[in-house]
């Protein structure tokens, strides 16, 4: 006689599910904070540009290390973290469920990124020759 077949139920209780949603909420924060830095960090460069060429100098790569990898960092920490708590908590569905949460929190970062520094998150930068000091 065959054994019957079982259902395998979800994996994690509501606490471990409360373990990934408190640090995806979370997240969102984290990502504006992140998204407006790199703004700022690309802001920086821009404004000290025309300084720096007169010292004979330049801020290349100012941004990229101070906004941008922090940016990056960001991302990969918060990847990582929700990959392992959705795995935890949700078993392949979480997986899925923390690629969409961090999509959707850098979407949020940028949209507030782009309404705090006027539209212009993705024009700042040493290259930007419209900034008039």
């Amino acid at each position: 006689m065959a054994a019957p077949a079982t259902v395998k139920p979800d994996r994690g209780s509501p606490g471990t599910r409360g373990a990934f949603w408190i640090p995806a909420s979370l997240g969102v924060i984290a990502s504006v904070l992140a998204w407006v830095w790199y703004g700022f960090a690309q802001y920086e460069a821009q404004t000290e540009q025309p300084k720096a060429l007169s010292a004979g100098t330049t801020m290349a790569g100012f941004a990229e290390a101070i906004g941008g990898v922090p940016l990056v960092l960001a991302h990969l920490i918060g990847l990582i973290l929700l990959l392992v708590l959705g795995w935890w908590s949700y078993g392949k569905r979480g997986i899925a469920l923390a690629i969409v949460a961090v999509i959707v929190a850098s979407g949020v970062g940028i949209i507030v990124a782009q309404f705090l520094w006027g539209g212009e998150l993705f024009q700042l930068g040493i290259d930007n020759n419209t900034y008039i000091p």
